[in-house]
């Protein structure tokens, strides 16, 4: 699970691959119209691609790869993560703000 996770937010991390996810969320979408959509072109956009598709979020299709549709699977593992550590953090929170508080015997 950690190398899942850690490519799901690797990939989620830069606000390109965050826009072209959403552009794909919209369905299956060609290499070039995701280029038109996010102004980012060539080897940059194979790069954010190659980085997504390492992570699960995105799936390739056709004869050679030029149809790309979004998986939001992966973004499960990362939700599960965020919500757990939330609700460890909020816990936490309180349980510190209740022991700095003084007791009645600290009152002054």
């Amino acid at each position: 699970m950690t190398a899942a996770l850690d490519a799901t937010l690797l990939a989620l991390a830069d606000p390109t691959r965050r826009r072209i996810f959403e552009v794909l969320l919209a369905g299956a979408t060609r290499v070039a119209e995701i280029a038109d959509a996010v102004g980012v072109k060539g080897d940059d956009l194979s790069g954010h691609l190659a980085t997504m598709e390492a992570a699960g979020l995105i799936v390739r299709q056709g004869e050679r790869g030029e149809i790309i549709t979004a998986d939001p699977a992966p973004l499960q593992i990362a939700a599960e993560w965020i919500n757990t550590n939330r609700e460890l953090w909020t816990m936490r929170s309180q349980m510190q703000s209740v022991s700095l508080e003084p007791g009645p015997d600290e009152a002054q």
